[in-house]
């Protein structure tokens, strides 16, 4: 059986202009990952990333550890089926619609981007509305067809390693509930609301054999909190 582990990000900078980056703890998360995986002795045999920065720069913490110890790793190859949806854009796109139904999203939006329970409850509201499919919004992508491309890229890459490899993929929560939502048969939203439950720098690691793919492990955190600072255990 082939393993695949999928990570996700670490910490992006919330509420900065430019979110695609690693904040302070974003980095302290995927140093704390990248020495986990060196102890564990995490040999992979091929190593992907997405093409956004929060992912590429918690994929070089790691390439980075591994080549100070003289611990060979494949050369690290960026993939965009792994990129995140463009959360921004559905915000922007489906924010009207919602503010004359509920009466409470006035506040939250107006503290959305330095208040971070603000921010979820927002976000949560609107992405429920984006999955369903039914209020589709020009320009916006779907679910249906953001899944179908992380799927599509995943059986890409499992097809040209071959059968009984070890692959790594750096990316975000989208991609890995996209996947699980594969691999578990789950509802759009149930697959959304997995989203929601993945923590910055998580390892969720699934097994495959040709065609058939399963979820091993999910969310492993633990070298966060085998640090005993609950501060480093964050999902935004």
């Amino acid at each position: 059986m082939g393993k695949l582990y999928m990570i996700r990000h670490g910490q992006a900078s919330f509420g900065s202009e430019n979110y695609d980056r690693l904040s302070e703890m974003g980095h302290e998360q995927s140093r704390t990952l990248a020495y986990h995986l060196l102890a564990i002795g995490l040999a992979p045999d091929a190593l992907y990333s997405g093409a956004m920065e929060r992912q590429k720069d918690t994929a070089r913490a790691m390439v980075d550890l591994y080549g100070e110890r003289g611990v060979s790793l494949p050369e690290l190859w960026i993939e965009e089926a792994f990129n995140e949806y463009d959360s921004r854009a559905i915000i922007v796109s489906y924010v009207a619609d919602l503010t004359g139904e509920d009466p409470s999203l006035p506040e939250d939006l107006a503290n959305m981007y330095t208040d971070r329970k603000a921010f979820q409850r927002v976000f949560e509201k609107i992405l429920i509305r984006w999955v369903t499919g039914r209020y589709r919004k020009p320009g916006i992508v779907t679910w249906e067809a953001f899944r179908e491309r992380v799927n599509d890229g995943l059986k890409r890459i499992i097809s040209e390693n071959g059968r009984g490899k070890t692959i790594v993929i750096f990316t975000s929560g989208g991609p890995i509930s996209a996947v699980i939502q594969t691999a578990l048969s789950l509802s759009d939203e149930n697959a959304l609301r997995v989203a929601w439950q993945i923590a910055n720098s998580s390892v969720t690691k699934f097994v495959y054999n040709g065609e058939r793919l399963t979820l091993a492990a999910f969310n492993e955190t633990a070298h966060l909190t085998l640090k005993k600072d609950p501060a480093l255990v964050t999902y935004r």
